[in-house]
């Protein structure tokens, strides 16, 4: 028997479904569980502590419930990595979506009101309809989300490590190195990019003044694309309506960052691409499952990490 260790928390339904599989002994742990007992299992499931990985003697697979997968890349350990990439981007799309309707409608502003009883009519909005949005990252993410704008009306721009055929859902694409000719250009900035050395910072002093006056700016990828310090400095000078931040470069946001007091910033801890909707859970699932029956069946395995580019 093939022994694993899941600690993806899923409900019975699902963990029928592992069950059931010949050859497999399943057990299910959380997290934070002391997990010694189970340090021969050959196969993980979920999300280990990075720090407990090497006490796993006899680990030839693990399988994260994450897409990112950069920081158990640097482990010196001879075991396949796979993720969940593609999982995410249905949910993290949506919440792109929601923040920007939020915010360039004004709904948050109008609440405030609301609380006061107070009937202002607060004046401009902005649409996503015929605007110019620049999507660094076409992943699975980039992609959901580029979908969705390109389907409300906007002109969608990709850029990528590579280019390869255009896809329907944009209208133009062009690689990475290219970025700072199309910031100028777009109304909205949404990145979803992994962590890697080339894009830590890809957006610092030197090219966030080159954003469009006015724009929108969502990052759901990685903290570290974005230069803190530099982003700040541009709030204050007015240079976006809203910047939407799922993810910042140190989580949790320590409570006394100026981050948290910058006019027009808006603050999630990270909550877009975690396994709070449904959908997410069933594709981590059906990614874990299917994986499983190729591992026993000795077949090639879906989703692997190429552990130098770190995703």
């Amino acid at each position: 028997m093939t022994k694993i260790l899941c600690l993806t928390n899923y409900t019975q339904k699902y963990k029928d479904k592992f069950n059931s599989v010949a050859g497999a002994e399943i057990v299910y742990a959380s997290r934070n569980d002391d997990v010694s007992t189970h340090y021969d299992a050959e196969i993980i499931f979920g999300n280990v502590p990075v720090s407990k990985v090497s006490e796993f003697k006899n680990l030839k697979w693990m399988q994260l419930d994450s897409a990112g997968a950069d920081q158990y890349c640097n482990i010196d350990q001879d075991f396949i990595l796979t993720n969940s990439s593609g999982a995410y981007g249905i949910a993290i799309s949506e919440y792109m979506i929601g923040m920007l309707l939020m915010t360039m409608k004004r709904f948050d502003q109008y609440y405030e009101q609301q609380k006061t009883a107070c009937y202002n009519d607060l004046g401009h909005i902005s649409t996503i309809y015929g605007s110019t949005v620049l999507c660094l990252g076409i992943g699975d993410i980039g992609s959901n989300f580029a979908r969705r704008v390109k389907a409300m009306g906007a002109h969608v721009i990709g850029l990528a490590r590579t280019v390869h055929e255009k896809p329907d859902w944009l209208d133009e694409t062009d690689t990475i190195d290219k970025l700072n000719e199309y910031l100028p250009k777009a109304d909205i900035i949404a990145l979803s990019l992994p962590q890697t050395e080339k894009t830590k910072h890809i957006l610092n002093e030197n090219n966030l003044p080159l954003c469009k006056k006015g724009s929108f700016l969502v990052n759901v990828g990685r903290g570290s694309a974005i230069d803190t310090k530099a982003l700040i400095n541009e709030c204050q000078k007015q240079r976006f309506s809203a910047v939407c931040l799922d993810v910042q470069e140190t989580e949790p946001l320590d409570p006394s960052d100026q981050l948290w007091h910058t006019e027009i910033v808006y603050i999630t801890p990270h909550i877009a691409g975690r396994q709070n909707a449904d959908i997410t859970i069933e594709i981590i699932f059906n990614i874990m499952y299917n994986n499983l029956i190729h591992y026993l069946n000795k077949e090639p395995l879906e989703h692997i990490v190429n552990k130098k580019e770190r995703y």
